[in-house]
């Protein structure tokens, strides 16, 4: 759901203004909720029509009782219209995905224009899963003013890839826009309907992560790894899961595991984490020692 969903009602009143009436009909037909119920409106206005026994254009208006039924009396002024705008919105959402090839999702939408990156797990989206120097969200003393900048206001994600991909059912790439830019809740809406997968499951742990909660994150990633021994991107998740639950001995094997598969900009990051991870190890026992 956007921005536009919300407003199908005032559509069909004509409350919105031309331009916002304009940005809905283009929505129209990339979106199956708006084109459904649009559907239902219209079929429950006709289905009215009949049990009073009268056509639709000579059913009287009556005073609305509700947002639904005070449609009656738009879709009476405006069938013409909006029969076949329902219709073309139909058939649109059957033929479009079929005769059209699948559009190149722009760069912004993985963040490819960015010099750095703000999130510290990795998601599954080879696109979006790009080396670029971590600069934390919240900058760090090592950052410039532009990087720290950078990092705190993404550029905006467009929301016509992302109905694009979902068109084609792209769950890894709608979850990974969605994780770059910060905007974790619908993250997490798509992934309880993404199919289970090992990537899946990679990504819900990012999302733990983000949250802290570390222990989720490893419940998640053990069975990945187990699955696939070396699986970049959730060896990585479960070094900072472990890093987290300060299991640094653990975390350094992780990444040093990373850190060989030798991947251009992860590994060498990598390594800096083992570094991290084993100076930890080493004040957490003399901490501990008698």
């Amino acid at each position: 759901m956007n921005a536009h969903c919300t407003k199908l009602h005032l559509f069909m009143d004509g409350e919105l203004s031309e331009a916002d009436a304009e940005g809905f009909r283009h929505h129209l037909p990339r979106c199956p909720g708006c084109e459904g119920g649009l559907r239902d409106l219209l079929q429950l206005e006709l289905l009215a029509a009949r049990a009073l026994g009268a056509g639709v254009a000579e059913q009287p208006v009556e005073q609305p009782r509700s947002n639904v039924v005070a449609l009656g009396a738009w879709v009476r002024r405006n069938a013409r219209v909006v029969a076949p705008l329902a219709m073309a919105a139909s058939l649109c959402a059957v033929m479009v995905p079929r005769m059209m090839p699948a559009p190149e999702v722009p760069a912004v939408v993985f963040l490819e224009n960015q010099s750095t990156r703000a999130l510290e797990g990795r998601v599954s989206h080879a696109r979006a899963d790009q080396w670029r120097r971590y600069v934390p969200m919240r900058g760090n003393g090592n950052a410039s003013g532009a990087e720290a900048s950078e990092a705190l206001a993404p550029t905006p994600l467009p929301l016509r890839p992302l109905a694009e991909m979902e068109e084609r059912k792209e769950f890894r790439g709608i979850v990974a826009a969605y994780v770059l830019h910060g905007q974790w809740q619908q993250a997490q809406a798509v992934l309880v309907r993404e199919p289970a997968s090992l990537a899946r499951d990679n990504d819900l742990a990012v999302v733990a992560l983000h949250d802290s909660r570390f222990q989720d994150a490893l419940n998640l990633l053990d069975p990945v790894v187990r699955a696939e021994p070396a699986h970049a991107q959730a060896l990585w998740n479960r070094g900072l899961a472990l890093y987290g639950l300060k299991q640094y001995d653990r975390s350094a094997r992780d990444f040093e595991q990373v850190a060989a598969l030798g991947e251009p900009g992860w590994s060498d990051e990598a390594r800096g984490r083992v570094d991290e991870a084993r100076a930890q190890a080493q004040r957490q026992r003399g901490t501990s020692a008698p």
